[in-house]
């Protein structure tokens, strides 16, 4: 699947990380690549051109370490979610 997406701090609103300007981000629903768990659970069933919020629980995002960079320890997450294409 291909998607873009807007992820936020779900308290602050915060973005963190975005790729609505650039490339769709590209993996294997269900595969063998390692993506965060959520992104399995929050795109099954999606169509093309679907847009979902996906609100993530830390215990299926970035847990109690945070990313190390701009998601703190215990952040929950909001990701705004455009399906662009499956192959």
């Amino acid at each position: 699947v291909h998607v873009h997406y807007v992820g936020k701090l779900l308290e602050s609103k915060h973005v963190f990380d975005s790729n609505v300007d650039g490339a769709p981000f590209k993996f294997r629903l269900g595969g063998k690549k390692k993506v965060q768990q959520f992104w399995n659970v929050g795109i099954d069933g999606m169509r093309v051109g679907g847009k979902r919020r996906l609100v993530v629980p830390p215990s299926m995002g970035y847990g109690s370490e945070g990313d190390g960079k701009s998601v703190p320890p215990n952040s929950w997450l909001v990701y705004e979610v455009e399906l662009i294409k499956v192959k």
